[in-house]
C-alpha cells in the first residue's frame, strides 16, 4: 500500500513540475522583454557582412569602402576611409531605421548596396535598400558632407531612376 502512495506523489510531483514549466514558457513567450532577454542569453551578438562596395565618393580622391552589416536586430552601414591601402579607418557607422535587408535594381543589376550619383551633382551617394516592419521597401540614401565629415540622409529626387 505504501508503494502506491509514493508513486502517486512522484507522479503528482512530475505533473506539477511540467505544469509549472509550461506556465513559465508561456509567460516568456507572451512577454516581449522576457522573450528578448532569453534570446539575448542564447544568441550571441554576431555581425554578418551582407554587402561591400568601394568607390570615390567626392570624385576628388576620397576612396571609401562601405559595408552593409546585419546584426541581431539592426542593419548597419560602416564607411571606411581607404585612402591609404595599408590602413583603413572607420569614418562613420550609420544605423539604418529598418531591420530587414532588401535589393533593388542599379544599372540593370540586383544589389543590396550601391554607390550612385542620385542628385546629379558629380558626387556619389550611398544607397542601401531595406524593408520596414510592415515589409514596405525603403531606399536609404546617404550623402557625404565634407563640412562635417559625416553623412546626411537624402530623399531621392522625383523621377530618379537607377
Amino acid at each position: 500500500m505504501e508503494s502506491k502512495k509514493s508513486s502517486f506523489s512522484a507522479e503528482s510531483l512530475l505533473i506539477g513540475g511540467l505544469l509549472l514549466l509550461a506556465l513559465l514558457v508561456t509567460a516568456v513567450a507572451i512577454t516581449p522583454s522576457w522573450r528578448q532577454g532569453v534570446r539575448d542569453f542564447f544568441l550571441p551578438e554576431q555581425r554578418l557582412i551582407l554587402a561591400k562596395v568601394s568607390g570615390d565618393l567626392t570624385g576628388q580622391g576620397l576612396h571609401v569602402t562601405v559595408l552593409k552589416i546585419q546584426m541581431r536586430d539592426t542593419l548597419v552601414l560602416e564607411v571606411y576611409n581607404v585612402e591609404k591601402p595599408e590602413e583603413s579607418t572607420l569614418m562613420a557607422r550609420i544605423v539604418l531605421p529598418e531591420k530587414r535587408d532588401a535589393y533593388f535594381q542599379l544599372k540593370g543589376n540586383a544589389t543590396n548596396l550601391g554607390l550612385a550619383d542620385v542628385d546629379n551633382d558629380g558626387t556619389l551617394e550611398i544607397i542601401a535598400p531595406a524593408f520596414d516592419d510592415q515589409m514596405i521597401a525603403r531606399l536609404n540614401i546617404y550623402k557625404y558632407n565634407p563640412a562635417t565629415h559625416g553623412f546626411d540622409r537624402l530623399n531621392a529626387p522625383p523621377g530618379t531612376e537607377f
